[in-house]
């Protein structure tokens, strides 16, 4: 976990000085809530993991930037939980609990963050106050995340085809 904790910093802060992806800017009359927006962050269909965050910023651009980066670590967060779960309610304990077999999955997940997907994005200006609210819809289709982490983890977990219908299951 404290590695976690090290690569999701180390990801912050590097990404805080890069250059920011286009941004639908909407300078709204309000502080309403974007049709799209759901106040459940955690959602699921039958094809996608879906998440929706929103962050507040005085300053647009930074709100949209530290909004984005915040909000991929949460996602993954909310998968590798589900995953730790389903893990940890497999039968053979000595494999499920070997470190190569944690190290497999956590590793894994993190590379999920560049296949999110970028379904809604919008920017409003709070009325009556300096602040902007960013809100952001992500998703990821379920089988792009099973393929991946199936081919990613192949060596150690790739013929348990019990784990991965559970996994899919859970989601």
């Amino acid at each position: 976990m404290k590695h976690l904790l090290y690569f999701v910093v180390t990801l912050i802060v590097l990404n805080s000085c890069s250059a920011t992806d286009s941004v639908i800017q909407q300078d709204a009359p309000s502080s309403t809530l974007p049709t799209w927006y759901s106040a459940n962050s955690y959602q699921s269909d039958s094809t996608s993991i879906h998440y929706f965050m929103s962050f507040q910023s005085e300053d647009s651009l930074a709100s949209a930037k530290h909004g984005f980066k915040v909000a991929q670590i949460e996602f993954l967060n909310s998968i590798d939980d589900i995953i730790e779960q389903v893990r940890t309610q497999q039968d053979d304990g000595t494999f499920w609990d070997s470190p190569k077999v944690i190290q497999a999955l956590r590793s894994s997940t993190y590379l999920l963050m560049d296949s999110m997907i970028v379904n809604n994005e919008a920017i409003q200006k709070k009325m009556g106050s300096n602040f902007y609210e960013y809100y952001l819809h992500m998703s990821l289709p379920k089988d792009h995340i099973i393929t991946e982490l199936k081919k990613s983890t192949d060596s150690e977990l790739g013929s348990v085809e019990n784990f991965w219908v559970e996994l899919d299951e859970s989601f």
